[in-house]
């Protein structure tokens, strides 16, 4: 499973500075990461008038748009989404750790950055954190970064969170009885939507086998 580790703080507290200097140093430590940032009050990705737009007003549950070397998707939510939709709509493209900055309240690993300035206490308590990056070296007892020492939480994230084996998840479908073959931009899309949802559940952790039973038309879906 891919881990996932949210970047959390308080207003200003210097979340997405953090963020702009700590992917470079994963990467060129040979990470892939993708980042997740929760937009509390809304964004605005489209130029209004442009093709894409006009086809986004046009109520479509998803648009993609595809260039020569990138693609965004623009779909349709329920109101206040949770993370796990969100992780859910991360393809496999084999990143290996995923940043998410916000989200406080979800039950996966979280690093707080704090600023002295701000309030002498963390937003949240020491012991739901993994580490913090301040510049005040009383924070409590928790591990401690320096606020500018990004080469020693990338250190410690890629020790605390490896990447996943490189070995491929195995898919198998079958519908009203019958197998049917599992393409690999199917499998990945597959696999990495279900992974991405379980890894917010609490309890979950590195699952090998993974079965979901969904009967349609009926009252009875488990998984």
């Amino acid at each position: 499973m891919i881990p996932v580790v949210c970047i959390v703080g308080k207003h200003n507290a210097g979340k997405t500075t953090l963020l702009e200097r700590l992917i470079p140093c994963l990467q060129a430590r040979g990470r892939r990461i993708a980042v997740i940032k929760h937009a509390a009050h809304g964004f605005e990705l489209d130029r209004e008038g442009s093709d894409s737009w006009r086809l986004a007003q046009t109520g479509a549950e998803a648009v993609v748009l595809g260039g020569p070397d990138s693609a965004v998707l623009l779909c349709r939510l329920a109101e206040g989404a949770s993370l796990p939709q969100l992780l859910g709509l991360l393809p496999n493209l084999g990143f290996d750790l995923v940043l998410v900055e916000g989200f406080k309240q979800s039950a996966l690993p979280k690093i707080e950055v704090h600023r002295a300035a701000l309030g002498r206490d963390l937003m949240l308590a020491a012991a739901a954190l993994e580490a913090v990056v301040s510049d005040d070296p009383n924070v409590g007892n928790v591990t401690r970064f320096a606020t500018d020492d990004v080469q020693g939480l990338a250190t410690f994230l890629i020790e605390r969170f490896p990447p996943p084996a490189a070995a491929g998840d195995a898919i198998r479908l079958t519908i009203d009885g019958e197998e049917v073959p599992v393409n690999a931009f199917a499998s990945a899309v597959l696999s990495g939507g279900i992974l991405g949802m379980l890894s917010a559940l609490k309890g979950v952790n590195d699952p090998r086998d993974i079965r979901i039973l969904l009967r349609r038309g009926g009252t009875d879906s488990s998984g």
